[in-house]
């Protein structure tokens, strides 16, 4: 775990200045009062928000940065004596996973009336802060480099990632590990069907070079040209593309999305700082400042949208994709992934 123990590090000025301009809401003060904090996005941005809500409450706060799949693995390993408090990002189907199996304690956080309603848990066990879409992200100074002009077309749609010139140019999240693989995968399974969702992907096994850990590893290590292509989150790949890097991005037709979400987690001690957290995780202010941050489009329609971001009824995706058949659905996918993908035994 990390420890934030007294407040030590000034913000930066991103930080600040926003905080002025944007701080609305009254907070509670949470002197004395401890949070520890599993989160499943990036660690920075994570810790950006937690300074903040540390100057607003003066709460003492840890961290564990998870990615989703082993997250979820911990809480449930920890179900009898939970080590944590809040799980802040990761995918809903992998909070609406954890509320199926009784670990999340429910709550409407105050500002939720400003969430879109199929943003937020029916039974009020999460609530979603931020929308992503999947996106082919793709190289573009390897591009022209390499294959412009020799007779191949820029992938656009799924189908397109087939192209045996791609072969080992490909790095895609491995979704037993990580939200953004899984949504590729459900959502894959969803709109086509079993048998052909998992025959595509053992067709597309042979033009990739690497799974990794995480989603935002594969912006990263596309952006560096280690891969010409990457399937990730496209807030991932603006992120990556905002720090410089010439990543173009592509929404394909019927591609999956996510409502990454907060939750807290049952019988958990210290309630009052975690309900304070999910409040203000909630409001226009920290829904702007993580937008400014990541480029991700917030839940909130009073948070401006990224720039270089589609507004969201813009995008094609698969509207019909069911978060919670995802969620209930998980082991069986996963099964047939390492089974018929991978070929695990």
């Amino acid at each position: 775990m990390k420890r934030r123990g007294s407040f030590a590090l000034i913000l930066s000025m991103l930080v600040a200045t926003f905080s002025v301009r944007m701080a609305a809401t009254e907070h509670p003060d949470l002197t004395g009062e401890r949070l520890v904090v599993y989160i499943s996005f990036h660690e920075e941005e994570g810790r950006r928000l937690l300074d903040l809500f540390q100057v607003r409450t003066n709460v003492d706060y840890t961290y564990l940065r998870i990615p989703t799949g082993e997250l979820v693995a911990r809480v449930i390993k920890e179900a009898s004596a939970p080590q944590a408090h809040i799980i802040l990002g990761g995918t809903a189907d992998a909070h609406q996973l954890l509320a199926n199996e009784g670990l999340l304690e429910k709550y409407v956080p105050s500002p939720a009336e400003h969430i879109f309603e199929k943003f937020r848990s029916p039974d009020h066990y999460w609530t979603g802060i931020y929308l992503g879409a999947i996106s082919i992200g793709i190289n573009e100074n390897r591009w022209k480099r390499e294959f412009e002009g020799q007779g191949v077309e820029k992938p656009s749609t799924f189908e397109d990632l087939l192209n045996p010139r791609f072969k080992g140019e490909i790095i895609l999240p491995d979704p037993r590990t990580s939200g953004t693989g899984y949504t590729l995968l459900a959502s894959l399974i969803q709109l086509w069907g079993e048998d052909e969702a998992f025959a595509y992907f053992r067709r597309l096994d042979q033009n990739v070079g690497e799974y990794t850990t995480t989603g935002f590893t594969v912006a990263q290590k596309t952006a560096l040209g280690e891969y010409l292509i990457g399937i990730n989150f496209i807030h991932d790949q603006l992120l990556v593309k905002k720090s410089g890097f010439n990543l173009s991005s592509t929404i394909p037709p019927g591609a999956g999305w996510e409502i990454g979400c907060v939750s807290m987690i049952k019988n958990s001690q210290s309630s009052s700082a975690a309900k304070a957290f999910l409040d203000f995780m909630t409001d226009r202010e920290a829904g702007q400042l993580h937008t400014n941050l990541t480029e991700r489009i917030s839940t909130r329609s009073d948070v401006m949208t990224p720039l270089g971001a589609k507004p969201w009824a813009e995008i094609p995706i698969n509207l019909d994709y069911d978060l919670y058949l995802a969620a209930k659905l998980k082991t069986k996918y996963l099964k047939g992934w390492e089974e018929r993908v991978l070929r695990i035994n």
